[in-house]
């Protein structure tokens, strides 16, 4: 008897474990007019706009660093423009193509020998200051960075 009444309390307990478990995941599936919790996309970043700074090449020993430029078009999350440098090892109109999710910028960069296929631009936006790394990823050549502002 003994024996019948643990199964009954163990079903018991389970019975009322999963009936919690299901009110919670009823309440939490109700609409809502907002999206909240880890799963929320961070809104889009505007990069449209004229960005001056500067350019850093990798090669410290034969080249210096340059006042640099990037003129960004925005349509939603789809960003395209022109990247330049007039640094000694800079590179004149380098079009961008790429998007932006939140706060990060991803595309590819052409229009240079250095910048040839497969070439990338990727970086941060952090309030007014837009960080970009350049590479041929091709020929393993790291193209340097940008620090550009508005």
């Amino acid at each position: 008897m003994e024996h019948t009444t643990r199964n009954r309390v163990r079903l018991s307990h389970a019975w009322t474990l999963a009936t919690v478990l299901a009110i919670a995941l009823a309440a939490g599936c109700g609409s809502s007019d907002t999206v909240t919790g880890a799963g929320a996309t961070p809104p889009t970043a505007n990069v449209a706009g004229t960005w001056t700074g500067m350019y850093f090449p990798d090669d410290f020993i034969d080249c210096g660093s340059g006042p640099a430029q990037a003129t960004f078009q925005q349509e939603g999350s789809i960003v395209t423009g022109i990247l330049s440098s007039t640094s000694d090892c800079g590179f004149p109109n380098v079009s961008f193509q790429g998007t932006i999710r939140g706060n990060t910028l991803e595309g590819t960069i052409t229009g240079d020998p250095r910048f040839a296929e497969s070439s990338i631009a990727s970086g941060q936006l952090s309030g007014s200051t837009l960080y970009l790394g350049l590479a041929n990823t091709v020929y393993a050549y790291s193209g340097g960075s940008m620090n550009l502002h508005r």
